[in-house]
């Protein structure tokens, strides 16, 4: 069965809320496309792939879109039962896509780009000024360059920005505004028949916070060595490691940046025509200059993956993740075990659903006062524990070869189970959020 352009040019992502954003990041440990595809901003549909666009040159097509979504938030503050204020709220998203990839999508030998800028316009529908004072104007754009000799040697470089704002997690206070820019430069090489493969990448990553929040904003570089061998046809054993460093660039005196060090050895790849894995583990530490750093467990870093392609039009997938995380506000860090699931349906090559789910349980590290500026440190222990579910179903059905029509629903929770009742305070909160959406695509 052939999939019409339109069809395969979906990508998407589903969520609400910071916990659920697929925020920029150092992905030092393996970034499946099921964990990738789990968290989000709201859904997403790239116009890559599309069998139309405006053709402006040898190889080069301009693909445009604009989406309308309009519905309905449950609690735009993030507030505990009793606290939650609603509201309802709509989002318009031009998108502009220029590449010389092939209408079909594929990419051309040689050079490939691919650049894209989109704007996320809200508007909350309210007579309440702190929920209008949320409405946002959050533009993204990047870009992909990639030079390759064939399958032996590829060189990309990219570079993404984003401006994201999100609501406060109470009522009064100023927006919490970020804007982050990560850019990487990235070596693939596959000698002989391929069965050996080295990638090498060198990721930098500014993550600026707007106003009062200004404390948190930090800059992060990290490499990366990842070696596979291919033991089976389509299965890999692998090797990784990395190593970055996070400094913040307003410490106030104090230094707390961090070296963040990951590894990991595992197996990767298609085990059957329709079973996909990818099983890994090593050691991880993040080795801040200041107060303590992840140990026992927390050194562990784990991954277990499991995707089923059950047919063309219909795959699920499972996993598992425990690694740790980086906390600007909170502790230093955080340790993390996340479980997460997806499963995709496409049906009669024009209505697709999508449905997933992801929970993480978070253990945040200690922290202290010092110089009235809140560090890692080993002398106040916050033993701070919450749960955070993230889940959500959408449906989209293509009009013809341009309009398409579609609902997304979302649930954002957040519960402190401990170590609230200190100075960090506790975060307890339901998020609903249902969308319609109306887009054109060309």
């Amino acid at each position: 069965m052939r999939l019409r352009p339109l069809v395969l040019a979906f990508s998407l992502v589903l969520g609400t809320g910071a916990s659920a954003r697929a925020q920029m990041q150092l992905t030092s440990s393996s970034a499946p496309a099921l964990e990738t595809m789990s968290v989000g901003a709201g859904r997403s549909l790239t116009t890559r792939g599309l069998a139309s666009g405006l053709k402006l040159g040898e190889g080069t097509i301009l693909h445009a879109g604009v989406f309308g979504d309009i519905g309905y938030d449950s609690n735009v503050f993030y507030g505990s039962s009793g606290s939650d204020k609603s509201a309802p709220v709509y989002h318009i998203t031009p998108r502009l896509e220029l590449t010389n990839s092939e209408r079909d999508g594929s990419q051309p030998g040689g050079t490939y780009y691919d650049l894209v800028g989109s704007v996320d316009i809200r508007r909350y529908i309210n007579s309440d000024t702190n929920v209008t004072d949320q409405n946002a104007i959050n533009p993204t754009i990047g870009g992909t360059v990639e030079f390759s000799s064939g399958q032996a040697l590829s060189f990309s470089l990219t570079d993404t920005f984003s401006r994201y704002q999100q609501a406060p997690y109470s009522e009064g206070p100023e927006p919490v505004t970020r804007d982050d820019n990560m850019a990487s430069a990235t070596l693939r090489f596959a000698p002989g028949g391929g069965r050996l493969r080295v990638m090498l990448r060198y990721t930098n990553l500014i993550d600026k916070y707007e106003g009062s929040f200004d404390t948190g904003s930090n800059m992060g570089n990290e490499g990366v060595l990842d070696i596979g061998w291919r033991w089976l046809p389509r299965t890999s054993l692998y090797a990784q490691i990395s190593q970055g460093i996070i400094t913040y660039l307003n410490s106030g005196g104090v230094d707390r940046s961090s070296h963040p060090l990951r590894t990991l050895l595992g197996v990767r790849g298609l085990l059957t025509e329709k079973l996909g894995v990818n099983l890994a583990a090593g050691y991880n530490n993040a080795f801040y200059s200041v107060g303590d750093s992840p140990t026992g467990f927390g050194n562990l870093g784990a991954i277990a993956e499991l995707n089923y392609q059950m047919s063309l039009l219909s795959r699920a997938g499972i996993g598992y993740h425990h690694d740790f995380a980086n906390s600007p506000f909170l502790g230093g860090y955080y340790n993390m075990d996340a479980f997460y699931g997806s499963y995709q349906q496409i049906v009669a090559n024009r209505l697709v659903t999508y449905l997933y789910g992801r929970f993480e349980n978070r253990r945040f590290g200690p922290t202290s006062t010092v110089d009235n500026t809140t560090v890692p440190a080993t002398s106040t222990t916050v033993n701070r524990v919450d749960n955070s579910l993230t889940g959500g179903v959408a449906v989209d059905y293509m009009i013809g070869n341009f309009l398409m029509m579609g609902a997304s629903y979302a649930l954002s929770l957040n519960r402190t189970l401990s170590g609230g009742d200190g100075p960090t305070g506790t975060l307890n909160y339901t998020k609903h959020t249902l969308l319609f959406r109306v887009g054109f695509l060309y």
